[in-house]
């Protein structure tokens, strides 16, 4: 359910054209991100340190230019991981029939991501929290609608030896990634937008696998590219669940943990 807080009153703000559901942040004051017609700017006070972004603060215009401001608690962060803004936003069209009626309520994204070290490498993994903000004239609050893997970069060691180093002709680290990316999906008529969710994870060199020991491997200069997965690049419709208030996928994703987790 919706977590409501009091507010001095803010403005909803315009929506954006009907045909951007996916919008792009642009750069605010400070460390703020902003719709481009800075109607609407989000931040996470202290975000890339130590206990920053706990928390998410929304400011929008109000009456005679000055600004209205929300600051919503996040539940993201805790055991060292870092937190960071999704840099893009999807307004929830309104129900009204009047067009020009100002959205008042967005998808906001917030990323949380695990990092891990270990001998000669290391690497992270993000996961992505889609929420639900509301932005009543009075009130606002924010629910999780959406938990999904993300992105990830991951460096092995893989030379151990001067003949490791001649047979991986010098290409002494497996590299893995992964990254994905929501885009608007056809209407579906549901309560909030359908969205699509595509992924692409890669191996480098592209015979490398995180499961085996890659480093008696005699390489080749044509191994020295970037492999991507087939079953850990894919493509799922979400839509959005009424009865369990979350985005779920038309079908299960892979598990991708060796690209995923750190």
């Amino acid at each position: 359910m919706l977590l409501p807080i009091l507010i001095a009153a803010a403005q909803p703000v315009a929506a954006p054209p009907s045909d951007a559901i996916v919008v792009a942040l642009v750069a605010g004051d400070g460390e703020a991100r902003c719709l481009p017609d800075r109607s609407l700017c989000l931040e996470l006070p202290g975000e890339g340190k130590d206990e920053g972004g706990r928390e998410l603060r929304i400011s929008s215009p109000r009456s005679g230019g000055d600004t209205g401001t929300i600051t919503l608690p996040l539940p993201y962060g805790a055991d060292g991981r870092g937190v960071s803004l999704w840099p893009n936003i999807i307004p929830i069209p309104s129900t009204n029939e009047d067009a020009t009626q100002p959205a008042a309520e967005f998808l906001v994204g917030v990323i949380e991501e695990e990092r891990a070290m270990y001998s000669g490498g290391g690497g992270s993994g993000g996961r992505l929290h889609l929420l639900r903000v509301g932005m009543a004239p009075h009130a606002a609050g924010l629910v999780e609608v959406l938990d999904t893997v993300w992105d990830s970069s991951l460096m092995i060691r893989a030379c151990f030896s001067e003949q490791d180093m001649k047979n991986r002709l010098e290409a002494c680290h497996d590299e893995y990634s992964f990254t994905g990316t929501l885009a608007a999906a056809a209407p579906d008529g549901g309560e909030l937008p359908a969205l699509t969710l595509r992924t692409a994870a890669t191996a480098y060199p592209q015979t490398s696998r995180r499961t085996e020991d890659n480093s008696n491997i005699k390489l080749k200069k044509s191994d020295l590219t970037h492999w991507k997965d087939p079953e850990c690049s894919y493509t799922r419709l979400l839509h959005y669940n009424p009865a369990t208030a979350r985005y779920e996928m038309d079908r299960p994703a892979p598990d991708c943990s060796v690209y995923t987790t750190p």
